[in-house]
């Protein structure tokens, strides 16, 4: 029996049924789709030796049958990059004589079914070996949901033995540390919030490479009027697709209003649950970003069937020139590379020039300057794990340069600071020299991948759904969605925070150099006193929609399931708030 209170635990009992719901609809859709458009696995090379060289060579092993400990790694790289985990699966067992990993590789987008096993796992008492995790905030629902917070392993003393605080990327560094301690090591750092495109196609009707909101917005109305679907944005991962596309915009019009390191500033408060939405200008931002995106998925704008399209069976619509557009990040080169062989290249000199180009990526239109990181990385339970050494040993062998370098050769890039140019795509290159000349400022999680604790990310990804189903007329209760999931996320920070975990980074150094309010900026220590003023009181525009959504039922997608949502006090408070809204109007108060 788990001993901490449960009322803000990171997976709330009444949210596991969204997450059925969600995996479901991953399942029957996603999947199919997946095998309707994987391409052929390629063959494994096997030898007995790893090269150190930065040749784009990368030599590997299959699994050694005299490995005496086992480690199970549960992951979400199942159906995404088989090889690739039979690569890391070798070489273990090279590095680590005795030791072996067996892969538990699950389908679904950013872990859309494993995080559901995960959960499941800890609630029985039975997580073992070792998982898969976003390492942002994502990971600290585990830490909150297991009896005590250091049942995760505290992986800071291993990170620290391997090098990486001595040639490890700093600002990335502290995107997995919660005020100094990491519980999940990095396997690789991807970029979020990129735009994927097929150039080919805006050559074909000479519209331009959209390197601005604007010109997206005019490139995808001109395709529009010709019959063309701009975007690939897929529904079977139950609306995390959409939040990309919706927070890439966000970031995008935050940007025209504060700059690049404002509008991570804004991102990292909103990570927080902390974003002031009383102010006019953030209201103005955020209504631009739901009309924007309404715009995008809009019924003639999106491709036919989303609903059971993946995100990976989209990608192969925009390289086959059927769609024109897909945000994301570059987990999309990963899968371009390894299924569909297809190279990605960054939408720079001199590929600008190339006319036999089917797929190129930049950071999303009016991003630029901001580094939207998403570290994919692996947690260790502490607590009765008979397979502890094993794992750790695992970990060991992922996080160091040459165990990284086998597995971002094809995909994403590395953490160590120190690293040459084995990559297989030129975007991930590109990537990488960002990662490592990108100011600490303009640092931001990315919101669909690590930011949002779980119970939090499937609220909001129903939410999208719901945006872009119901269009414009959803726009007032999304909005009030938002400023509930801000409430979840505010009261999540909260327990991390007496558990002495308040905020991303190192006393002194604060990821994206932005400290909570929660935090004394002089002693790093936690104010239990602080409240956003929005919680408090809500927008008086936001409040009949705040009633509703607190009723707690809303239909599930693509079913005629009622479900309960109502895990916060909103049902009491909101008709006190309402009717003081009233009393407040009437009488001038303020």
């Amino acid at each position: 029996m788990l001993k901490k209170d449960k009322k803000y635990k990171a997976i709330s009992r009444a949210i596991i049924s969204i997450i059925i719901v969600v995996i479901i609809v991953a399942i029957v859709g996603g999947i199919g789709a997946y095998y309707l458009t994987r391409a052929p696995t390629s063959s494994i090379t096997s030898t007995s030796s790893v090269s150190t060289s930065t040749s784009s060579s990368i030599p590997v092993s299959t699994s050694s049958s005299s490995a005496s400990q086992v480690v199970d790694f549960i992951n979400t790289f199942g159906s995404e990059d088989p090889v690739g985990l039979k690569y890391l699966q070798g070489n273990f067992s090279i590095y680590y004589p005795g030791y072996i990993m067996q892969s538990e590789g699950l389908p679904g987008a950013s872990g859309v079914e494993v995080r559901y096993v995960i959960v499941n796992d800890i609630e029985a008492g039975k997580l073992e070996g070792a998982f898969w995790t976003h390492a942002g905030p994502e990971v600290l629902s585990y830490v909150e949901l297991l009896p005590n917070p250091h049942d995760l392993y505290n992986l800071t003393p291993v990170l620290q033995q391997e090098g990486l605080f001595k040639n490890g990327v700093r600002s990335a560094l502290l995107a997995i540390s919660y005020n100094g301690t990491i519980f999940s090591s990095p396997m690789s750092v991807d970029r979020g919030e990129e735009l994927y495109f097929n150039p080919k196609i805006l050559r074909e009707y000479n519209l331009p490479i959209p390197t601005n909101l604007s010109m997206l917005i005019y490139d995808t109305q001109q395709l529009e009027s010709h019959g063309i679907t701009p975007w690939a944005v897929s529904g079977a991962e139950g609306g995390y697709e959409q939040l990309h596309l919706w927070f890439a915009i966000f970031l995008s019009v935050a940007s025209q209003y504060y700059g690049p390191a404002g509008a991570a500033k804004l991102s990292n408060q909103l990570m927080y649950g902390v974003l002031n939405l009383y102010n006019t200008t953030i209201q103005k931002i955020i209504n631009e970003t739901d009309n924007i995106f309404v715009q995008f998925v809009s019924p003639g704008a999106v491709i036919p069937s989303w609903q059971s399209q993946s995100i990976w069976s989209a990608l192969a619509l925009v390289i086959k020139g059927q769609a024109a557009f897909e945000a994301g990040g570059n987990w999309l080169a990963g899968y371009a590379t390894n299924w569909y062989n297809t190279t990605t290249y960054p939408a720079a000199s001199p590929y600008l020039n190339w006319t036999n180009i089917s797929l190129m990526a930049m950071p999303f239109p009016g991003t630029q300057g901001i580094y939207v990181i998403d570290v994919d990385a692996i947690a260790v339970p502490a607590l009765n794990n008979p397979q502890l050494q094993a794992a750790v040993n695992f970990v060991k062998f992922v996080a160091s340069y040459n165990g990284m370098k086998i597995w971002t050769y094809p995909r994403a890039v590395s953490i160590w600071d120190n690293a040459t140019d084995y990559y297989k795509t030129p975007i991930q290159w590109y990537d990488y020299q960002d990662l490592l000349h990108t100011a600490p400022q303009d640092f931001t999680w990315a919101f669909a991948d690590g930011s949002l604790f779980d119970d939090v990310f499937y609220y909001l990804i129903s939410q999208e759904l719901n945006l872009q189903e119901q269009g414009l007329s959803y726009i007032p209760t999304f909005n009030a969605a938002l400023l509930k999931a801000e409430n979840m996320t505010f009261h999540e920070w909260q327990l991390a925070a007496k558990d002495g975990f308040g905020f991303v980074g190192i006393r002194g150094e604060p990821f994206g150099d932005y400290l909570p309010p929660w935090v004394n900026p002089s002693t790093y220590t936690y104010n239990s006193s602080y409240m956003p003023l929005f919680l408090i009181h809500p927008p008086h525009y936001l409040l009949p929609y705040l009633k509703e959504l607190s009723q707690g039922q809303y239909k599930a997608q693509k079913t005629d399931t009622v479900i309960n949502t109502n895990i916060l006090p909103y049902s009491t408070v909101i008709p006190m708030l309402l009717y003081l809204d009233v009393i407040i109007k009437k009488y001038n108060i303020f």
